[in-house]
């Protein structure tokens, strides 16, 4: 996130914000809007409620069915 929007944070902590994860952004009790990078794995599990088990077991059909084609 931009230098700006970090030195607020950290001058303010305790300061409720909003964090969008659909957008990426983050908006101060000023109004001000940022954006924010992260990687595309971890907003996936943030934003489906999961942890990278979860992920996995959800994919167990996927896995399976690789792992009879590669025996075959």
């Amino acid at each position: 996130m931009d230098e700006p929007t970090a030195a607020w944070l950290l001058e303010h902590p305790g300061e409720l914000v909003t964090i969008d994860l659909d957008s990426t952004s983050v908006t101060l009790p000023t109004g001000k809007v940022s954006q924010f990078p992260i990687e595309a794995f971890a907003r996936y599990c943030l934003m489906n409620g999961t942890d990278e088990l979860g992920y996995l077991l959800s994919q167990k059909r996927t896995i399976s069915a690789y792992e009879q084609r590669l025996r075959a």
